[in-house]
């Protein structure tokens, strides 16, 4: 009774509207953050894949370019020719 009492008056209200003012910028930073906090792990994960990927592919590139036996060879200092 003593809260309705509060919200009759002109203090009361604005007491109650800062409140909820500040429960809505708290609720908007939490979200905020937590959605970042996902964009930003599945970027991790992106870029994690990608390199994988990347390191994949090169090392299929390096199989096919030392399966020709017609390729010249790389100098190699310790060939004794």
């Amino acid at each position: 009774m003593a809260l309705l009492g509060l919200l009759a008056t002109p203090l009361g209200r604005g007491a109650a509207l800062l409140l909820a003012a500040l429960g809505l910028a708290g609720g908007l930073y939490l979200k905020g953050r937590t959605e970042g906090r996902a964009a930003c792990i599945a970027q991790g994960e992106r870029d994690v894949l990608d390199t994988i990927e990347r390191a994949n592919s090169a090392r299929a590139d390096a199989d096919r370019r030392n399966a020709d036996d017609g390729r010249l060879r790389d100098d190699d200092p310790f060939r004794r020719d």
